[in-house]
């Protein structure tokens, strides 16, 4: 038949089998359109997926700039059959020709049958997104995909069994619930995922008996994610893993909930996973630092797209997290799997994930007790070859040598602990300085248990009194650059008078908000994290909070977009010209100042009385 022919040569449905491609030419109906009905057709046919066989036609956005051109063998359609959002576009006819139409229930059941289908058009969407730049459009939602935490995704409670359960009333409860994933908990703990394919690639296809447990062709020990992380945090671990189905667990590691790519995908949201995908896609050292490359030039792009710049930070932290991952395995592939269990650990604006391009490596190792020297050297050579290929990417070397290429930043759970006591039963103004970077870590890789229980212990002698007194000293001996009548107080560099917002502005806030965090006994080492987990404190009131994270956000922005400014020239990344800001920005500079000032004072009253 000349459609099928056709078909044969059209992605995705080349990847269908003969068979499928025969039932889909079935289900399809072929319309001619022209510039009187084009339009007309796509309302009374939707939601559908559209085929081009002929003809020439653009596709329109609602402010009417130009989508996609679409020419034979092109698709759309999908969008909507994937979001359930009603269409908004609008098609205008080139040139008269033929459109295939596929409806949803094909096109669904299509999906239900062939992987490589629906994967086709996750990822197709997802490139649709990155065309389309968020508040330019009028009419367009501006909300900000990245502001959303997992939990706010999750469509309903979790579904379980226990891993005794056997194979069909497994299938019986997820047909019950109508779901294609179940988590299998014992003893409310996560301890794998059974799904729809399973039981058609491990029970069926194999031939094995409809009695046998779960245990015997679930997915073991599956990844998660945490249900306050970003969803940004979800679709990086679906990618690096390849999976379309994500549990869910909270802080204790108990299952809440599962989220999916379908998910994702309804949500609008998944813009930088490509870049991501890129990174765990390499397998070689070369390949990880020419996509490493593209880093700047997207974070340009993606930077048009989001409502606040101040995200790329969090973004940042992600790609350097995913190359750091994916380092550590193309070492493993070399030198074996880690000899023992250990947790590789970022600190600094990584693990508080407020990074920029100018950000240098803050990063530990965090090892087993008892360690051979063979095994130690293994850790050694670990945090040699992963600081070494970040610094290829891109990400600078620390010129303090805090790296887990250093031996002073390789230790057991004691070892860190037993320095962490010493920093702060001794807050000598090098501990202190340590401390303002060790104090917020997070764990990257490795063993999450691991880091959990050490992040409690450090937790735990972060709320010495004298250690926060000699903080709150430390803090308000920072001038914060307002002189006389608020003016600004510049200093004289090469390229002018310029004030440096990270030190006097962002790091400040950092600072403070940790000083309460450390007193509260918060582990949650992101700065805005830590001012929402201070809701319920008595030392800081609701306004001086929200100031604090108002300031916090209106200075990051401020610094990010003066870094992808000039960031292909020699000037300062953090220091700003006062007088080049908008009359605007200048004054909310100095409300930000301002509020800093204040907060200064209000640690120094509250807690320096504690130090020295």
């Amino acid at each position: 038949m000349d459609i099928e022919r056709f078909l044969t040569d059209c992605p995705p449905f080349d990847d269908l089998s003969e068979q499928q491609r025969t039932w889909s030419v079935k289900q399809m109906q072929s319309t001619y359109m022209n510039a009187d009905n084009c339009n007309e057709m796509m309302r009374n046919c939707s939601p559908a997926l559209f085929i081009v066989r002929s003809g020439v036609f653009d596709l329109k956005g609602k402010d009417g700039t130009l989508v996609e051109r679409l020419e034979e063998g092109d698709l759309f359609g999908y969008p909507s059959l994937l979001s359930g959002r009603a269409i908004i576009n609008t098609l205008q006819c080139i040139e008269d020709g033929i459109v295939y139409v596929l409806p949803q229930v094909a096109f669904d059941q299509l999906r239900n049958q062939s992987r490589a289908f629906e994967r086709y058009f996750i990822n197709a969407h997802g490139e649709r997104l990155l065309t389309e730049r968020r508040g330019k459009t009028a009419g367009y939602d501006d909300y900000d995909w990245t502001e959303q935490c997992v939990e706010d995704v999750i469509q309903r409670a979790p579904i379980s069994l226990t891993s005794d359960t056997t194979i069909q009333s497994a299938a019986q409860l997820m047909s019950e619930h109508s779901v294609s994933s179940i988590l299998v908990v014992d003893n409310d703990q996560l301890v794998g995922i059974l799904t729809d394919r399973d039981i058609r690639n491990r029970v069926v296809a194999k031939g094995l008996g409809f009695n046998v447990t779960v245990a015997a062709v679930m997915t073991h020990l599956p990844e998660s994610v945490f249900a306050h992380r970003s969803l940004l945090d979800a679709l990086t671990t679906m990618t690096a893993n390849n999976v379309h189905h994500l549990p869910v667990v909270d802080e204790q590691l108990r299952p809440v909930g599962m989220i999916t790519a379908t998910d994702l995908i309804k949500q609008q949201r998944s813009e930088p996973v490509y870049l991501i995908s890129s990174i765990y896609k390499s397998t070689t050292r070369a390949q990880l630092v020419e996509e490493a490359e593209k880093i700047p030039q997207y974070l340009n792009s993606f930077a048009l797209r989001v409502k606040q710049t101040a995200i790329l930070g969090r973004l940042m932290a992600s790609l350097t997290d995913a190359m750091t991952r994916q380092f550590i395995k193309l070492f493993e592939a070399e030198n074996g799997a880690a000899p023992a269990r250990y947790c590789w650990l970022a600190f600094g604006s990584q693990g508080r994930e407020d990074q920029t391009l100018s950000s240098d490596q803050d990063n530990g190792l965090l090892l087993a007790d008892g360690l051979s020297d063979s095994q130690l050297d293994w850790f050694r050579r670990l945090g040699e070859y992963v600081c070494e290929g970040l610094h290829d990417c891109g990400v600078p070397l620390c010129p303090g040598n805090i790296m887990a290429s250093n031996p002073e930043c390789r230790g057991t759970q004691q070892q860190w602990l037993a320095r962490f006591e010493r920093w702060t039963t001794h807050p000598t103004p090098k501990a202190l300085m340590y401390c303002q970077i060790f104090f917020d870590s997070r764990a990257v890789a490795g063993q999450q248990k691991m880091f959990n229980q050490f992040r409690e212990a450090v937790a735990s002698l972060g709320k010495n009194e004298f250690f926060i007194g000699n903080l709150a000293l430390l803090i308000n001996r920072i001038s914060v650059p307002l002189g006389l009548f608020n003016r600004f107080r510049t200093e004289d560099v090469e390229q002018g008078e310029r004030i440096d917002i990270k030190r006097y502005g962002i790091a400040l806030i950092n600072d403070i908000v940790r000083l309460y965090a450390l007193h509260q006994g918060v582990t949650e080492p992101a700065t805005v994290q830590r001012i929402e987990r201070l809701q319920s404190s008595r030392l800081i009131s609701e306004r001086d909070r929200q100031s604090l994270l108002e300031a916090w956000q209106f200075l990051t922005q401020l610094r990010l977009d003066h870094q992808l400014r000039v960031w292909h020239t020699d000037e300062p990344k953090n220091a700003i010209d006062p007088d080049s800001l908008s009359t605007l920005s200048r004054r909310q500079l100095k409300t930000a100042f301002k509020i800093i000032k204040q907060a200064q004072q209000g640690v120094g009253l509250k807690f320096s009385r504690q130090g020295y």
